[in-house]
């Protein structure tokens, strides 16, 4: 009795794992789709942080000329 127990546990677990074994192909397509998930989510996340940087910039830039322009008119009348 327990011979005929054994090979069907044994027939059992190995039709079980060959089931849940995936193709390479079926992996590779798995991994690509994570990669570009992952490509996605960080292409993302690198465009928000250059629109945030780039608009920083922008404004301190905007700021600097504003600083020169008043400091240049602060040197003309001086002089004048």
């Amino acid at each position: 009795m327990k011979i005929p127990g054994i090979v069907i546990v044994l027939l059992t677990v190995g039709a079980l794992s060959a089931v849940a074994q995936e193709s390479p192909g079926e992996q590779i397509k798995y991994g690509a789709k994570k990669t570009g998930e992952a490509i996605k989510d960080t292409a993302k996340a690198v465009g928000r942080t250059t629109k945030s940087t780039a608009k920083t910039v922008g404004r301190k830039t905007k700021e600097a000329w504003r600083e020169t322009k008043a400091k240049a008119r602060e040197v003309t009348e001086e002089r004048q």
